[in-house]
């Protein structure tokens, strides 16, 4: 299995950060190593992307009792859709009855570990069954810490939701003081990826109505978000509302902006002068998305400090 595709390599390149990436890639397999195995079945959640029969890139937050995701082998994952909480409308499952590839990443906020599982997704009946194509750990730099505050199982929700292609002034508040997102991205071989960005709040920076700046900083040198940007434009974002149970899944195109160098550039992005555009297509606001309370523990240590508000 080759590590990397040509976007991702012509990024490394480009930053000059060829010989870490090769280092770093040696962690990506197709299975799951056995240390990891654990840590999967113990997560109450996951962020998955898939892709709408037009093509465009979604990410959605997928969200259950515990012990909602096993591992049979370590090839493969499975879904149990009988102990899912959250909503059960969420655009992920109509997109893999057209499409079943997907990317997803198995996030704990509080420990700050994350595993990431790309593959190929097959709806059953009860359960969602996912045969794996990479399967990598990612550090835990960015990442807010937070904990589930309730009990082993989670009770069902009746999700409303409301949709639009321009941002309300109260999205855009929402956006505006995020400090944490998810990403979805799409190679040119049709590959999904999610990941995880973060920063404090106010990271993310709202340039109109319908475009967003969002810095990438220093990482561990793979750049798979950026090298499918360089393939594929085509993207997906999700801002979760945690305080208020709430997601807000947005669909557009990406445009990387590199060489940006002013101090306060080379400070909000980790001194990389690195930035992506996102702009927007569609959004979709879920409400009562889920019934799960969560607590706020702190900030990454790693978040550029200028940007706090």
């Amino acid at each position: 299995m080759n590590m990397y595709h040509k976007g991702e390599e012509e990024i490394q390149r480009l930053v000059g950060e060829e010989l870490q990436a090769n280092s770093n890639g040696r962690i990506i397999t197709d299975s799951i190593i056995k240390g990891a195995i654990n840590f999967i079945e113990k997560q109450p959640m996951f962020i998955a992307s898939s892709v709408d029969a037009d093509s465009n890139v979604w990410v959605s937050l997928l969200l259950g009792d515990f012990g909602i995701v096993s591992v049979p082998t370590p090839n493969s994952i499975s879904v149990n859709l009988n102990k899912m909480r959250s909503d059960p409308n969420d655009i992920f499952y109509s997109n893999i009855k057209e499409n079943g590839v997907i990317g997803t990443l198995f996030i704990e906020l509080n420990t700050r570990r994350r595993f990431r599982i790309n593959g190929n997704a097959d709806r059953l009946e009860n359960r969602i069954n996912v045969s794996i194509l990479e399967a990598y750990p990612n550090c835990p730099k960015y990442i807010q810490q937070r904990v589930i505050s309730s009990s082993d199982s989670f009770g069902n929700v009746s999700a409303h939701k409301t949709e639009g292609s321009a941002l309300t002034d109260e999205l855009e508040e929402w956006i505006s003081n995020a400090d944490t997102l998810f990403v979805g991205s799409q190679s040119g071989e049709s590959r999904m990826d999610a990941s995880h960005r973060g920063g404090h709040s106010g990271f993310v920076e709202l340039l109109n109505g319908a475009a967003l700046k969002i810095p990438d900083y220093q990482g561990n040198s793979m750049y798979n978000t950026l090298g499918n940007f360089q393939q594929n434009t085509k993207a997906g974002l999700l801002f979760v509302d945690f305080e208020n149970k709430r997601t807000l899944q947005l669909t557009g195109e990406a445009e990387l902006l590199f060489n940006q160098t002013s101090d306060d550039d080379l400070v909000k992005t980790t001194g990389t002068g690195r930035y992506w555009i996102f702009h927007l297509k569609r959004w979709i606001l879920t409400n009562s998305h889920h019934d799960v309370n969560w607590e706020f523990l702190g900030y990454s240590p790693f978040n550029p400090i200028e940007n706090v508000r």
